[in-house]
């Protein structure tokens, strides 16, 4: 049985795949989107230096993502909070 983490209801539908092929769940009740067992990755300090180095030595986005196994999405957010 499938519940809701935010709202504690079992009245749950399927809502498509996210980016990583894991199925994406919807609650009726709440209108929350959720995935089981979902991975967060943490980005140690380490990773966060080296991108650092790597943007002042102009590689690409694309390739400094692909390097460090980041996301995008991440690497844009970290770039603006900078």
């Amino acid at each position: 049985m499938i519940i809701c983490p935010s709202y504690q209801s079992d009245s749950i539908k399927l809502n498509g795949y996210i980016y990583n092929g894991k199925q994406n769940q919807l609650c009726k009740k709440c209108v929350s989107q959720f995935v089981l067992h979902a991975e967060n990755k943490v980005i140690t300090q380490q990773q966060k230096a080296l991108v650092d180095k790597l943007l002042l030595e102009r590689i690409s986005l694309a390739g400094i993502a692909r390097a460090l196994e980041v996301s995008q999405v991440w690497l844009q957010g970290y770039i603006s909070k900078l």
